[in-house]
């Protein structure tokens, strides 16, 4: 079944796959498997879990555990769901349901935001069936001492860096790969 994103995008001829391109709203787009995202995250060894672990959720935004390319992609995702808010005409609340689609296309998991507040410029997403989380059980046969979701962190950050209209981050509290029933995340 198709999302109603991409029905609307295949309807205005926004989205396509052509050649070997994914083509979206004028943008190029590739698609990587959960695997190949689960490895390029621990090619990096510059993440913090010792730091993480016995710090507070205070000092967690000070010691984001995440990969190096956390922050850089970060950055590009506010700069395309700028882009896209544009190009579709959405506001903030437009965009969250846009996002929460491409999530879906993506196959990046069901995100639903558990909490919103914009005056605090703070939200509590949750992300189900999460591709990453699923691939790490799948490719170790076990479960992981700590989060592993950095990729989508990143993605989930940048969303929310353009809609509160400030740099925040996302640190992933929950994940299904340690155990739990869906991977969370803590905006601020």
């Amino acid at each position: 079944m198709l999302s109603p994103l991409l029905k609307k995008l295949l309807f205005v001829r926004q989205f396509s796959i052509d050649n070997g391109k994914i083509d979206i709203l004028g943008n190029k787009h590739i698609m990587l498997s959960d695997d190949v995202l689960l490895e390029l995250q621990e090619i990096d060894d510059s993440r913090l879990y010792g730091l993480i672990k016995d710090s507070t959720l205070n000092q967690l935004s000070k010691f984001v555990e995440h990969a190096k390319v956390y922050r850089q992609l970060k950055d590009v995702i506010s700069m395309d769901i700028s882009s896209l808010s544009k190009k579709i005409g959405a506001g903030s609340e437009g965009i969250i349901k846009t996002t929460q689609d491409i999530f879906d296309i993506y196959g990046l998991g069901k995100m639903t935001i558990a909490l919103l507040d914009n005056p605090k410029k703070q939200a509590v997403v949750r992300i189900s069936n999460s591709s990453i989380a699923e691939a790490y059980i799948h490719k170790n046969k076990k479960r992981s001492s700590k989060p592993v979701c950095a990729i989508t962190s990143a993605v989930i950050a940048g969303i929310f860096s353009y809609l509160f209209g400030k740099k925040v981050d996302a640190i992933e509290e929950k994940c299904k790969a340690k155990g739990n029933d869906f991977c969370e995340f803590i905006i601020k």
